[in-house]
């Protein structure tokens, strides 16, 4: 079942047991009061948000096995409010840590394994074709430039005058500059200015419980990054980014999820990445790692030389980490 029609079922399912509870308690086959309805069926949430994350990341065996957490908490919650269950919330948590580690060697044993015909940079690319056409849509044409109404001289003489203005104007401004050292020391508190506010104030940060994480969806300028999560899928899309020049770092971590980081394929650009999971399969650079307590510190050839690097840093605990170089 697709994500959409997941969203679509589960609405729908939704709507219509509302509606339902309000009618047989209006009519009188019901007697039970919102207040209680919601205190004892408040549950359910975790159940729909274990069963959506199970429903849209069937192809990703991390997030998959990520989301029978919330899965399996709120069938606890909802059993012990309708007396179902008889353990504590202390007994569950001595079967869940076994049951967490069955689930850890199943996804070891039984996770499909990518085909070797085919070349890291091609598998990349089919990766990032396939994130491009869910997420992203065609943007609209660009519109036709229209006629010129007057000739490009004729506009710039009327915004900014004719060369002797122009001349004229110039020294006359000229006469009212500070002194050469005024303007120096003026100069130099302002780069100290620019450069606080970046180090502070420019940073992104992004914390998330359960959820995916997507950037790159449009054209934005990348800032150093933070991204914080517990379970989900994080996609990061740099082709669309104004990259900035120097260093740029990001930093990724999860708990359960795989994380996908498409960079341009520009000479321009550097990129130095270093990963670390306990379970899962890495493909950093056109290099594979796969197995338990994986680490990985690659770099591109052009990374010391580059104008515009970035520096990226994942943290794993189960899910698969891509970071590849597309276009």
């Amino acid at each position: 079942m697709s994500r959409k029609t997941w969203n679509q079922l589960s609405a729908g399912m939704l709507l219509i047991g509302i509606g339902a509870f309000f009618i047989l308690n209006e009519l009188g086959f019901l007697n039970i009061s919102l207040g209680t309805l919601i205190s004892t069926f408040w549950p359910v949430i975790l159940i729909w948000a274990g069963l959506q994350g199970m429903m849209s990341n069937t192809r990703n065996g991390g997030a998959f096995f990520g989301s029978l957490i919330p899965l399996m908490i709120g069938v606890f919650f909802l059993g012990r409010n309708l007396n179902l269950f008889w353990f504590s919330l202390g007994d569950m948590i001595k079967l869940a840590v076994p049951a967490v580690l069955i689930c850890c060697g199943l996804y070891v044993i039984f996770k499909p394994k990518q085909s070797r015909h085919n070349e890291p940079s091609e598998s990349g690319y089919m990766d990032y074709e396939d994130h491009r056409d869910e997420h992203f849509q065609t943007p609209p044409p660009a519109p036709k430039p229209g006629k010129l109404e007057s000739s490009l001289d004729e506009v710039f003489e009327q915004r900014f005058g004719t060369k002797t203005e122009s001349t004229a104007w110039e020294d006359e401004n000229r006469e009212l500059e500070p002194p050469s050292h005024v303007n120096s020391s003026h100069s130099h508190w302002k780069g100290h200015m620019h450069d606080g506010e970046n180090s502070r104030g420019n940073t992104m940060n992004k914390s998330v419980f359960i959820g995916d994480v997507h950037f790159g969806k449009d054209y934005f300028a990348l800032k150093p990054t933070n991204v914080s999560q517990f379970i989900g899928d994080t996609v990061l899309d740099l082709t669309r980014a104004q990259i900035p020049y120097g260093e740029t770092k990001i930093n990724i971590s999860a708990f359960i999820g795989d994380v996908k980081i498409f960079v341009p394929n520009d000479l321009d650009v550097g990129v130095h990445v270093s990963t670390s999971s306990f379970i899962g399969d890495m493909s950093v650079l056109g290099q594979e790692r796969s197995g338990f307590m994986s680490s990985a510190g690659l770099e591109s050839p052009d990374f010391r030389e580059a104008g515009k690097k970035i520096r990226i840093n994942v943290s794993v605990f189960i899910g698969d980490v891509k970071v590849n170089k597309v276009g």
